[in-house]
């Protein structure tokens, strides 16, 4: 097995474990996000959908979309997808296309990757069969605080801002905040203001009221860029370009990229400690 296919594995590996935690029924330990950091599904869903083998992901991730939409985030899904380099993006349109079984996915959904259906009878039935096996969102919420988040406050991105400020020690300023949510600066502006006026936030953006908090992020937007690096670096033969690779990522709010490195690479200990 060459370094690309035990990256793709150990890839695989880690998003199984967080589709659990998102309610999928792999046979894996599913993630802990008080201990291991929070998951950000659209950012979740990019690297899934570009990974994406003929097994059971291609029924289960279109059982999912269909189920729980409603606490999708479409306009970040979008953002996201349509800043993806060109080869990536038309690797995950060309995955998700040749899966006939995201045409019954909801059409917020389907616009965002140009999908033509209807979808048959039979593909259907197989969604609504695997969505029966998913885990209830009751149970979700007690897995996932930006699921948590989105019931409370809607899907748009003041609900995944709001999780952000549950990581211990977040030290990110408005401009940071949006970069990491795939929105506009405006956006995360008018809403720091709103959460700084009624009282949830001091002048340094920090909860007033200390509540749940977690240790970091394990799968985020930054996990996107880090892990087509990541993919980018494998073209290297020679082992010193792939470690200067490796010195352009960033693992502060990637502890899913930071996993599929090697652990005796020193280039990847030191990116791991850059802020």
């Amino acid at each position: 097995m060459n370094s690309f296919e035990q990256l793709r594995d150990r890839a695989n590996s880690a998003i199984r474990r967080a589709w659990t935690t998102m309610g999928i029924p792999f046979d894996v330990s599913m993630v802990d996000e008080k201990r291991e950091g929070i998951i950000d599904v659209e950012a979740l869903l990019i690297i899934t959908l570009l990974l994406m083998e003929r097994d059971r992901m291609v029924t289960d991730i279109p059982a999912w979309i269909n189920s729980f939409s409603h606490v999708l985030n479409n306009q970040k899904l979008k953002s996201l997808f349509n800043a993806s380099p060109n080869r990536f993006r038309n690797a995950i349109l060309d995955n998700v296309k040749q899966a006939r079984f995201f045409t019954a996915c909801p059409n917020s959904f389907i616009k965002i990757f140009g999908l033509k259906g209807p979808a048959s009878t039979k593909i259907l039935e197989t969604i609504e069969m695997r969505s029966s096996r998913l885990n209830s969102l009751e149970n979700l919420v007690r897995s996932s605080i930006m699921l948590k988040n989105r019931l409370l406050y809607g899907t748009g991105f003041r609900a995944d801002l709001i999780s952000l400020i549950h990581v211990r020690n977040l030290k990110l300023n408005g401009k940071q905040l949006a970069r990491i949510l795939c929105t506009a600066d405006s956006t995360i502006s008018r809403i720091l203001s709103d959460l700084r006026t009624c009282g949830f936030l001091n002048a340094d953006n920090e909860m007033v009221k200390q509540l749940n908090t977690f240790p970091g992020m394990f799968l985020s937007t930054q996990s996107v860029w880090n892990f087509f690096e990541l993919l980018d670096s494998e073209a290297f033969r020679e082992n010193d370009l792939k470690r200067a690779a490796y010195e352009n990522l960033k693992f502060k709010h990637d502890r899913f990229c930071m996993q599929l490195v090697r652990a005796d690479s020193a280039p990847a200990k030191r990116a791991a400690n850059k802020p």
